[in-house]
């Protein structure tokens, strides 16, 4: 028996925790050449673990310590489930926003049902977990996004892709 790694330790923030997670699971996913998933089944069963963990935090508006909990798939999960499917679109996760291009038009009425919001400025839907102020004055490209923070397209499995052309 191998000893157990904690993947997660020295984390102190939600914020150190999800960056943590999207390294490892670059590092270690299969579909990133990360071997046999073992690995990965690990870094996913300790990271659904902070669900029910208190976070304290300062907020220095208010100048009130805070706590929270931890929800480490924030709606991901359920709305990468709700576009997979969807015919000629392509979704991609850039930071902690999900894009959504491609064929778009077909679709928009159930994007936007389902919670996305369009940016004309790129041409795309986009979605964030929980409320978003902007800080910046700086308009950025879709490029310039996937630059600062990084990009990971969410592809269909060969299985996922029968199943919908059948």
């Amino acid at each position: 028996m191998g000893t157990k790694i904690n993947f997660f330790s020295n984390c102190h923030t939600i914020e150190e925790i999800k960056k943590r997670y999207r390294k490892l699971a670059q590092k270690f996913h299969p579909d990133h050449g990360g071997g046999d998933g073992e690995t990965m089944k690990q870094i996913n069963l300790q990271y659904e673990k902070f669900k029910n963990v208190k976070f304290k935090g300062y907020n220095h508006e208010t100048k009130k310590e805070y706590s929270t909990t931890f929800d480490p798939f924030d709606g991901y999960r359920e709305i990468i489930d709700k576009l997979i499917n969807l015919e000629g679109i392509t979704i991609e996760l850039c930071g902690t926003w999900l894009w959504v291009g491609g064929n778009t038009k077909p679709n928009k009425e159930y994007l936007s049902e389902i919670g996305l919001k369009y940016s004309s400025k790129k041409i795309m839907w986009y979605w964030h977990p929980g409320s978003f102020r902007k800080k910046s004055k700086k308009n950025m490209t879709i490029d310039e996004i996937r630059n600062k923070y990084g990009s990971e397209t969410v592809n269909r499995t060969e299985k996922e892709q029968k199943q919908a052309i059948a």
